[in-house]
C-alpha cells in the first residue's frame, strides 16, 4: 500500500462514525489508559485528547464505565465513601460530567481526576458531585480556555499575516506591471430570446417601426412623380 492509499485509509470512517486513526486512538484510551496518561500534560490533552461527546457517540458504555472507574479510584483514594456510598452516585456524577462538559477532552477530565487526587484543588467539607463539578470547572478555566484563547490569537495572527502578504504582491505586481487590467465586460441592453421574451418582443416592434420609417420617404418620392 502506498502513502496515498495509506492516507485514504486513515480517513475512512468506520461505522462508528471515526477514522480509523481515531478508532485506535479511542480503543488505547479505553484499553490501557493510565500508561497513556503518565506525565501527559494539559497541553497534551487538550492538543492529543479525544473530544468526550465525540467518543460518547462513538462508544458510550465503555467511555462511561471508564469515567467510573477512575472516578471510583478517587473516591477511595479522598475517603469520600459517606457521600458517594453506592455505585448509583457514581453513574450519576458521571451522567453530571458527560452533559456539562461535553467539549472537553477525555484526557482533559483524566487530568483533572489526577490533579484532585495530587491535592492540587483545594477540597472544603465532604468531596461531593458539587465539589467535583468545581475541581472540573476550575480547570477548565485554568488550562483548558487558556489554551483556546492563545490558539485563537495565532489563528488570527496567521490570516493577518496572509492578508498583508497578499496586499504587498498585488502592490509588487502593480508596481511591476504584471498585474494587467481586468478585462472591459460589454454592456448588453438587449437579451435575445428566449432569456428574455419581452426585451425580444420590444426589439422585434422597434425593428418594425425603423423599416417603415426607412421605406415612408420612398412611398411619398413615388407618388409625387407619378402625378407629374
Amino acid at each position: 500500500m502506498d502513502g496515498k492509499d495509506s492516507l485514504q485509509s486513515a480517513k475512512q470512517k468506520t461505522p462508528s462514525g471515526l477514522t480509523s486513526t481515531q478508532t485506535q486512538h479511542l480503543d488505547g484510551l479505553l484499553s490501557n489508559h493510565r500508561k497513556i496518561m503518565e506525565g501527559i500534560t494539559p497541553n497534551a490533552a487538550f492538543n492529543e485528547g479525544f473530544v468526550l461527546h465525540t467518543a460518547l457517540k462513538a462508544r458510550k458504555a465503555e467511555v462511561k464505565v471508564l469515567l467510573l472507574a477512575e472516578l471510583e479510584r478517587l473516591t477511595r483514594h479522598l475517603n469520600a465513601t459517606r457521600t458517594f456510598q453506592t455505585q448509583t452516585d457514581l453513574q450519576d456524577a458521571v451522567d453530571d460530567i458527560c452533559e456539562v462538559f461535553p467539549t472537553l477532552k477525555l484526557e482533559e477530565i483524566l487530568t483533572c481526576f489526577k490533579y484532585i487526587r495530587q491535592g492540587r484543588y483545594q477540597l472544603f467539607g465532604n468531596f461531593t458531585t458539587n465539589v467535583l463539578m468545581d475541581c472540573l470547572r476550575q480547570y477548565e478555566d485554568e488550562h483548558t480556555t487558556t489554551i483556546r484563547e492563545k490558539k485563537h490569537r495565532e489563528r488570527k495572527q496567521e490570516v493577518l499575516t496572509a492578508q498583508m502578504d497578499l496586499t504587498r504582491l498585488i502592490e509588487d505586481l502593480n508596481k511591476s506591471g504584471k498585474l494587467k487590467p481586468a478585462r472591459r465586460v460589454l454592456d448588453k441592453t438587449f437579451i435575445p430570446y428566449p432569456n428574455a421574451k419581452e426585451d425580444y418582443y420590444e426589439a422585434q416592434a422597434r425593428d418594425k417601426e425603423e423599416t417603415k420609417e426607412a421605406h415612408r420617404p420612398k412611398a411619398d418620392e413615388e407618388g409625387s412623380e407619378g402625378s407629374l
